[in-house]
């Protein structure tokens, strides 16, 4: 058994595994990473400029953190600091919400995703369900690591990034509603 680790996995990996255990990252050949770092820039230099029309004041970019980086602090006299997680997508996902509640909250006011054209703030409710969920997460794969290996759920917003060729749904691409899981914890809780 593992030491259950408050650095690992990373929240933009503990997202994924929250959804799914078995969740397996694909690899990025260097032109499609290099693809995802030009619109990651672009989405981020947006948001930048909608946070500054607003009256914020940019704090940091890129923060690094313990085992994982922050894309963008920005603050306000009358919202405080806020913690921007950028997404390059046209959606803003469950998965996206989940990964920006996994950020440490003690030093911000508001957590918040954003894509070019929106800012989504998350509501504390969110955010104490994702960190619990992250916790029982976190837990099962240092408990039980051949467990979540084989604990397939499949989720529109992982399986299509998914590389873990003993799932069954590998591949998969459409929404299945109601899947059941035999997951103690619920891992498909909203």
């Amino acid at each position: 058994m593992k030491a259950i680790s408050k650095l690992w996995p990373p929240p933009s990996l503990l997202a994924r595994k929250i959804l799914c255990p078995a969740y397996v990252s694909a690899p990025f050949n260097s032109r499609d990473a290099f693809k995802f770092q030009g619109m990651h820039a672009s989405a981020a230099l947006r948001v930048i400029a909608r946070h500054l029309k607003m009256g914020f004041k940019l704090g940091a970019i890129e923060k690094g953190g313990a085992g994982f980086r922050i894309d963008l602090i920005f603050e306000k006299s009358d919202a405080g600091r806020r913690l921007v997680e950028v997404k390059s997508s046209k959606k803003i996902r469950e998965v996206h919400k989940i990964q920006a509640a996994l950020y440490p909250r003690d030093k911000f006011d508001e957590l918040v995703v954003s894509n070019r054209h929106e800012d989504l703030i998350l509501d504390p409710e969110f955010i104490y369900n994702a960190k619990w969920r992250g916790e029982k997460t976190r837990e099962l794969l240092a408990k039980d690591p051949k467990k979540a290996a084989v604990s397939y759920v499949p989720h529109e917003d992982v399986c299509y990034t998914c590389a873990n060729e003993s799932c069954p749904f590998n591949g998969w691409r459409t929404p299945v509603e109601d899947t059941p899981s035999d997951l103690p914890y619920g891992v498909r809780g909203g």
